[in-house]
């Protein structure tokens, strides 16, 4: 807000003391962790994935591009006579899921001094800090400060400032930024693997998540989460024996299929690739009616590692085979009959076991729900354990 030049009347109509407010400072924007929230999409106009797991091309090339929400909080207001400051502009409060990264995006730009053109060199990405609700202190951040009233006449004083030439501090705009927010799903297992791997039917299996299941790779195009309810979640007489729903169970989240190159971009995994860093333990899930699954494993392993600095390949795994209801040891196909085609379980599991750098090795087939039971109860407690060490 401006401040006030105002000031008491003397004598014959004299001006006399200044009594001129100061201007009120303008409000804040801040981010503040919703636990309600799971989703960014709220913060953006653009296109998204439709509910038939679409990726909303068609609706891009229609003209829907990215358009980011714009917010602008409260302007102060101007100082007023008889020393009365002007009042601070309301904060503007985005509500955020927890787990969000902040950054301010910087152009960088270069200016020709014959024509006066400009040129966009490249985009900075400055880090602000994360909105989470493990710490109170970071369950709210300011991300846009206000600006600071401007000086009333009534500041200078009388006596001192009396025949003295002083120029009153102006309004100060606040700051302008634009941000970019990544959310990193929070969740405790990571479901990894191979397009059409049967995550998607071992999240729906195990909690009440309904993901799309089709039988074509890339059926999963955005992440699901589900939460595992444990059976012995209610006491004897009926009473449920946990603080909030869920609250001794575990969080899945289901991230779509890793091919050759997702290190670089390639395929859709690698832009969900961060969801994994923020779990505890990673799912790995083998097809067992693939040609060859000892590649499939050897593949997604070797993408975790290049992502990043490496903080994924360094993450607890459970690897399971998946499918065994369709997996016929004996030969498969018609054609298949009398030739060595797949390799029989002990084989799998040998070559398997060679791969691995641990013993976490199990079996099961999600659509049959053959092995699920016994291998949420054994995952539970390994996650549990993973969390008491890290902690």
């Amino acid at each position: 807000g401006q401040g006030a030049s105002t000031y008491k009347k003397g004598p014959g109509g004299q001006n006399a003391q200044p009594d001129g407010g100061d201007g009120g400072k303008g409000g804040d924007v801040i981010l503040v962790a919703d636990d309600s929230l799971n989703t960014l999409a709220g913060l953006t106009k653009a296109w998204r994935p439709n509910a038939f797991g679409g990726g909303g091309a068609a609706a891009a090339r229609e003209g829907y591009g990215f358009r980011p929400l714009s917010f602008r909080a409260e302007n102060g207001c101007d100082g007023g006579r008889q020393f009365k400051n002007g009042k601070f502009g309301k904060d503007v409060v985005i509500r955020v899921p927890p787990g969000t990264l902040v950054q301010e995006e910087c152009d960088i730009i270069e200016i020709n001094e014959e024509t006066n053109e400009k040129t966009l060199i490249r985009t900075d990405l400055l880090d602000i800090g994360t909105v989470s609700i493990e710490d109170s202190k970071d369950r709210s951040l300011v991300v846009g400060l206000g600006g600071e009233g401007g000086e009333g006449s009534g500041n200078q004083g009388y006596k001192k400032g009396r025949g003295v030439r002083r120029t009153r501090a102006p309004p100060v705009g606040g700051e302008r930024k634009r941000l970019k927010l990544t959310l990193k799903i929070v969740a405790d297992v990571a479901l990894v693997g191979v397009p059409n791997a049967g995550k998607s039917t071992f999240l729906a299996a195990v909690t009440r998540a309904k993901p799309k299941i089709a039988n074509y790779p890339f059926t999963t195009v955005i992440p699901n989460l589900g939460v595992w309810v444990p059976p012995n979640v209610y006491g004897a007489d009926g009473s449920t024996k946990t603080s909030g729903a869920g609250s001794e169970g575990l969080a899945l989240c289901d991230v779509p299929g890793l091919i050759a190159g997702a290190a670089e971009g390639v395929g859709l995994g690698h832009a969900f690739l961060r969801h994994v860093e923020r779990c505890h333990v990673i799912l790995h899930l083998i097809d067992a009616t693939s040609k060859d699954p000892i590649h499939d494993f050897k593949m997604v392993n070797k993408e975790i590692l290049r992502y990043g600095n490496g903080k994924l390949a360094q993450m607890p795994q459970i690897v399971v085979v998946n499918k065994l209801d369709v997996w016929d040891e004996s030969g498969g196909e018609d054609w298949e009959r009398g030739l060595k085609t797949r390799l029989d379980r002990d084989e799998l599991e040998k070559q398997l076991k060679e791969a691995m750098p641990h013993t976490r090795l199990m079996w099961m087939s999600a659509k049959e729900r053959n092995g699920v039971d016994d291998l949420m109860v054994r995952m539970n407690a390994f996650v549990k354990k993973v969390k008491d060490s890290s902690s």
